[in-house]
């Protein structure tokens, strides 16, 4: 398996931008993973995407968050149109900027860690509002502020989205419990203060979670410690093991294994980049990342 880095971005570039046709079927593409950020969706036909030993079907209005790490690759399907889609990719700074600046993303979108839950469906209009969205990245302007403006710009569109889907489809207890979890004085306390805090059975806590979200309890704690480590990382310079400690974990192997797939790297490098890009992504250059 290939693993793709960005490290030669020309220096007025934050992203790269490219439109990919997968015309031959292939019963076993080849996979890859990356050291950055990428998103892709489907502009036409039918195809496989086959992500962390899982196949899924994408076509035409699909949108796929791809993390670091995210071991995958895709081939068209026999008989089927051929699989169009559009791809951006970025560097994991410019993601843990983001979220610096707008706390609200931590826990969210790039942060998920099941990909199915990074998989969108956007219908007809959204898909024309995404493509107005890309039309500057599509004509080369892909400097840092321009390419915030889309990322940011796009999640603004998906969560509109899926806020009207979430209360759909899950309980408004379970959300709020969710909700309340990604605050420090209960995302301590584990699985036993989420299961208060959802006022109902720690198995029958798992069993919604699983059903709603397609992740366990202990998912959802490590999602908003990891999320609250990497702030504390980024705007202090406290000693990682206070940061690990004051998050609820109890051991620094596991923590580092956590926190790497959750953001893709060391919880030391990422308060290196951090440093490095210091809030202002319009600074950012190759070096950064090399």
């Amino acid at each position: 398996m290939q693993t793709l880095t960005l490290k030669k971005l020309p220096p007025d570039q934050a992203c790269t931008y490219a439109h990919w046709l997968f015309s031959q079927p292939n019963d076993n593409p080849p996979l890859h993973d990356h050291t950055f950020f990428e998103l892709f969706w489907v502009t036409e036909g039918v195809g496989r995407h086959i992500i962390n030993g899982e196949e899924r079907r994408v076509e035409s209005g699909d949108l796929v968050l791809i993390r670091p790490r995210d071991a995958h690759g895709f081939t068209s399907i026999a008989g089927q149109s051929s699989l169009r889609f559009v791809n951006v990719a970025f560097h994991s700074a410019l993601w843990s900027a983001l979220k610096r600046r707008h706390p609200s993303l931590g826990g969210r979108w790039f942060d998920e860690i099941a990909h199915r839950s990074r998989e969108h469906r956007l219908d007809a209009l959204r898909l024309e509002r995404l493509r107005h969205l890309a039309a500057d990245l599509d004509a080369g302007q892909r400097d840092p502020l321009t390419t915030e403006a889309f990322l940011l710009s796009l999640l603004a569109l998906l969560d509109r989205f899926t806020r009207n889907h979430a209360r759909e489809s899950a309980p408004e207890w379970l959300a709020e419990a969710r909700r309340r979890m990604r605050e420090p004085k209960n995302f301590v306390g584990g699985t036993r203060t989420f299961a208060r805090l959802a006022g109902c059975s720690p198995a029958h806590l798992s069993r919604e979670v699983k059903r709603r979200y397609q992740l366990t309890p202990t998912d959802i704690v490590n999602e908003a410690r990891l999320t609250h480590a990497a702030t504390r990382l980024a705007s202090t310079n406290l000693p990682i093991l206070d940061i690990m400690a004051e998050c609820g974990f109890e051991n620094l192997g596991h923590f580092y294994k956590l926190f790497q797939a959750r953001h893709g790297t060391t919880p030391r490098r990422y308060r290196r980049e951090a440093k490095l890009v210091g809030g202002h992504t319009t600074h950012l250059t190759p070096e950064h990342f090399r």
